[in-house]
């Protein structure tokens, strides 16, 4: 496009930026629904700059910014997937900015080896889902009522592409098979699990448990976890941030972990980011009795629904989930990378 340059984000950026996600018409798909101030801008800015594995790009028409798009690279388990962000500013909507900004960001991804380009919509942002449509995104989940916009409740969308075949896949040969037969959940708890908090002492446990190589692997790192990486981990556990963790526990060892986040307007549900398992150890009753209480958190306290993926390889957790009453809402083609194979994100909603 004639007069149209790319070039990195910068910390002087924050200005526009600020002006441009507090416009209620630009914010309304960015779910920035809150007044940002300028410093939490350039903040926001310093924070992902420093982290290598998000590549900003600027548009600028003219020698004016007109829009940005983000290449978030995955690490571990994701290291072949990104996730697309992008937005203009109102002024130069209609002008091609939105297709010359996913060109650049399809250029970049495939330069940078990424195989699998993910991203998140919402229903009723209909100009950009063609706009993603037209590239060859394909929505692979819906997950029913997830984000409030215009006095409603609307259905949130996850649009994959391959940029490169994820070969090979995972077969159903290759699979662990579920339990044959239904298992009543009184009859997989044991009176030896607890739930309760993570504590300062079970640091050793959280580290032993992450590189567990007979985990469910749910989470994004490949084993050898550092006991560093696994405080930073902890650490990030905060209330105040609605970010939670239970973990459950025979006697003292820690059986398998449950991680999840408690979301504010326009979200309010509950998002479950990780559910780890030995499965060594009584990992169908671990696995129950952690799903029971991310049910019990989540009608204690109200949230309107509840939202999380897993491995497909990871079957005693999606027979868990299927048992308290969560229902699949797709599948993220080969989302992981889980022992030489790809494998998909299977994800599921309550109620």
């Amino acid at each position: 496009m004639l007069g149209l340059k790319f070039r990195s984000a910068e910390v002087g950026d924050a200005e526009w930026m600020t002006e441009s996600v507090n416009d209620p018409e630009v914010a309304k798909y960015l779910i920035t629904v809150y007044p940002c101030t300028e410093h939490e801008g350039r903040d926001y800015i310093k924070e992902r700059l420093e982290q290598e594995k998000h590549k900003w790009i600027i548009a600028e028409k003219d020698g004016e910014p007109a829009g940005s798009v983000t290449v978030s690279l995955g690490d571990g388990r994701t290291r072949h997937t990104a996730w697309l962000g992008i937005w203009v500013r109102r002024k130069h909507w209609r002008q091609g900015i939105g297709t010359a900004l996913m060109k650049e960001a399809v250029r970049v991804a495939k330069e940078l080896g990424i195989r699998r380009f993910m991203l998140g919509t919402f229903e009723g942002n209909e100009r950009a889902i063609r706009l993603y449509k037209k590239f060859g995104f394909k929505t692979e989940a819906a997950n029913k009522e997830s984000v409030y916009l215009d006095g409603d409740w609307k259905d949130g969308y996850a649009m994959g592409l391959d940029l490169v075949p994820c070969e090979p896949c995972i077969t159903k040969t290759d699979m662990p098979q579920r339990t044959k037969g239904s298992v009543p959940i009184k009859q997989l708890r044991s009176e030896s699990l607890t739930v309760r908090q993570l504590m300062d002492k079970h640091l050793d446990e959280i580290n032993r448990l992450q590189n567990c190589p007979e985990s469910t692997k749910p989470t994004a790192k490949i084993p050898p976890i550092t006991k560093e990486a696994t405080k930073k981990w902890y650490e990030g556990l905060a209330v105040r941030k609605g970010s939670f963790c239970y973990g459950c526990f025979e006697n003292q060892k820690l059986l398998g972990y449950a991680r999840f986040s408690g979301e504010r307007l326009p979200f309010v549900n509950v998002w479950v980011e990780e559910i780890l398992v030995d499965v060594k150890a009584k990992p169908a009753a671990t696995a129950d009795s952690l799903v029971a209480s991310l049910v019990g958190f989540f009608g204690r306290y109200g949230y309107h629904r509840m939202f999380g993926e897993i491995p497909e390889t990871s079957q005693v957790i999606a027979e868990s989930l299927e048992k308290h009453g969560f229902k699949k809402t797709g599948a993220l083609k080969g989302y992981y990378f889980i022992d030489d194979h790809y494998v998909d994100a299977l994800t599921y909603a309550y109620p």
